[in-house]
């Protein structure tokens, strides 16, 4: 029996500055914890199959600390006082969100083409091919085109979702706007094909890399997030991409996450939830885990504010994970600024009332403290219970008066909070909302290759994206709130023309139906149709010129913009009647 490697030794000096930077979460590898692994999401051996242990007398790992003197610590420069706070300049000084130019909108598909564009799709189909080729030993075929295509039945999946994937093709619960695309088992061999890199072409230091299967498409898709013009105020958060196989180095346990399985995404957002920046965690490299003044959680907002323009006023918001005194002092020499909850650990020397004061001055009690030399200021409030918050630009004043709910009186109550409390609440919640509208409609597919799933997870982040972007528009262009599609419209849609834009209607192909089916139809009663919705494609489908004909129909008003005529000629890709004579040709008129 191979000996168990055994863990490293810490010394209560060491456990000490793990929390002072920042790395008391649970955010290590799963192979490289014990307490909260799942031994069968994890591929380790039942109890049962294990010898029992020996007792052993040993003292713990744990080594006592030497009485030695120890090191005056750098961050013993940070002197805190009670005074006034008095807020730097915060005059925001960026580019603004949208064109001065702009004088129409785009289509769904135009939106969408911002973050994954023709040369991904491109890159993707001969990476796909490449590797059908070396594993199956034939080549799948596919086109870029046919690639849009399963991208949009996946959408299409996820307006409407099943338990299963096969469920869209059979029988009894057949989706034909996704059973009519292709067949079930093409849809299957391109999933199982689905690759964006050629495994033999890629050098050995590089695949020391764990996202090295997906590194240039996250490398893409990066690039296509961080050109969105960023948002004056920006939130930094954890993002979890649910996944609860066995087989993955980077898989994370988040207690209290809807989903605290998964990938752990660190993710920088605007206040509307548009995504400018992010980065995939990988855990420790070779079981060494760099250190730094920082600490890991304010490397990580320090790696994503680095996108940011110096000198602009920018403002980032973060919670109690990432904040430490350092590193608001770091941002405001870049000319960021910062506020967030933060551990009372990780702000050197500070002393501020303890919660049992504060709740004896009943709710809405607050004390504040500012930093001697730097611009900081911390604010320690009470609610239903305490909460610190630091800021390098806001403060205690103006206090406001919000509603609070009563247990005991049953009633709503006014409570005194100061503005750092309200200007956090306020813009901290972008991630949260990018979360909430990424869980939508989104299909969970599944796949027995474990990066696959934060694949899939880029392309309905882009879907969002592209629907935040659209919306941002339809306010500079000041369209009425009820003429903005809804994402799950903006999601149809995009879907449609995926699937449609430059390709001929196609018939699909069906075996004979079974006897059930013909006695079924047989023995049905005989009656009216029901009306049918007219279909409404977007104009890229309409105007790409690609298998429009016309063809016979009943009788119908001709939907081309300024005729009131009545037609019987129909096209039968849009599915629209048009007028096709010679002297009136909307035919034409429409398509163009």
């Amino acid at each position: 029996m191979p000996q168990l490697k055994k863990g490293p030794r810490f010394t209560a000096r060491d456990v000490l500055d793990m929390v002072m930077n920042g790395e008391s979460d649970v955010d290590i590898d799963i192979n490289e914890t014990d307490e909260e692994s799942d031994e069968e999401d994890c591929g380790v051996g039942s109890k049962e199959n294990q010898p029992p242990s020996e007792p052993t007398d040993r003292p713990a790992d744990i080594q006592p600390p030497q009485l030695t003197k120890p090191a005056q610590r750098r961050d013993s420069r940070y002197q805190w006082l009670k005074k006034d706070f008095i807020s730097p300049n915060t005059d925001f000084s960026g580019p603004p969100l949208t064109s001065e130019d702009l004088s129409s909108l785009q289509t769904p598909l135009q939106y969408f083409r911002q973050f994954v564009s023709k040369d991904m799709i491109d890159s993707l189909t001969t990476n796909t091919n490449i590797y059908s080729l070396q594993t199956k030993g034939t080549s799948v075929n596919t086109s870029p085109k046919e690639i849009e295509q399963m991208l949009g039945m996946y959408l299409r999946m996820g307006i409407s979702q099943m338990n299963g994937c096969r469920m869209y093709w059979e029988a009894d619960t057949r989706n034909a706007a996704v059973a009519d695309v292709m067949p079930r088992n093409r849809f299957q061999s391109l999933l199982t094909s689905l690759h964006l890199v050629d495994n033999l072409t890629v050098p050995e230091k590089d695949k020391k890399d764990k996202l090295w299967k997906l590194r240039p498409w996250l490398d893409l898709f990066r690039e296509k997030c961080l050109q969105v013009v960023p948002e004056e105020h920006n939130s930094v958060d954890e993002m979890m991409i649910p996944f609860k196989g066995r087989f993955s180095s980077i898989k994370q346990y988040m207690r209290g996450k809807p989903h605290p399985w998964g990938f752990k995404v660190w993710v920088r957002t605007g206040i509307s939830g548009v995504i400018c920046d992010f980065d995939v965690y990988q855990g420790s490299i070779d079981g060494v885990r760099a250190k730094s003044e920082l600490g890991l959680s304010g490397d990580v907002v320090m790696k994503l504010a680095s996108t940011l323009p110096n000198g602009q006023n920018y403002k980032i918001y973060a919670d109690n994970y990432f904040t430490s005194a350092p590193l608001v002092e770091r941002l405001l020499g870049r000319g960021i600024h910062y506020t967030g909850t933060a551990r009372q650990v990780r702000l050197p020397n500070l002393t501020l009332e303890d919660d049992k004061s504060l709740k004896k001055k009943g709710r809405g009690a607050f004390d504040y403290r500012v930093e001697k030399d730097q611009s900081i200021v911390v604010v320690k409030w009470f609610d239903s219970r305490t909460v610190t918050l630091v800021s390098s630009f806001a403060g205690v004043d103006p206090v406001d008066v919000t509603q609070r709910w009563d247990k005991v009186r049953k009633t709503y109550i006014d409570v005194q909070r100061p503005y750092i409390v309200g200007l956090y609440n306020k813009n901290m919640g972008g991630v949260d909302l990018l979360d909430s509208l990424t869980a939508l409609y989104k299909f969970p597919l599944k796949a027995r290759r474990w990066y696959m799933y934060i694949f899939w997870h880029t392309i309905y982040l882009a879907v969002v994206n592209a629907w935040l972007i659209y919306k941002r528009e339809c306010q500079a262009l000041k369209v009425p709130p009820k003429d903005v599609l809804k994402l799950r419209l903006f999601q149809a849609r995009l879907a449609s023309s995926l699937i449609l834009v430059d390709t001929a209607v196609r018939t699909p192909k069906r075996g004979r139906p079974s006897s059930a089916q013909k006695r079924q139809l047989e023995e049905s009663p005989s009656h009216t149709p029901y009306k049918v919705a007219r279909p409404h494609h977007p104009s890229d489908v309409c105007k790409d010129q690609v298998g429009h004909f016309p063809m016979k129909t009943q009788k119908g008003r001709c939907r081309n913009t300024g005729c009131s005529g009545y037609t019987i000629v129909s096209c039968n890709k849009c599915g629209v009647r048009l007028c096709f004579a010679g002297e009136k040709n909307c035919f034409w008129d429409y398509h163009n």
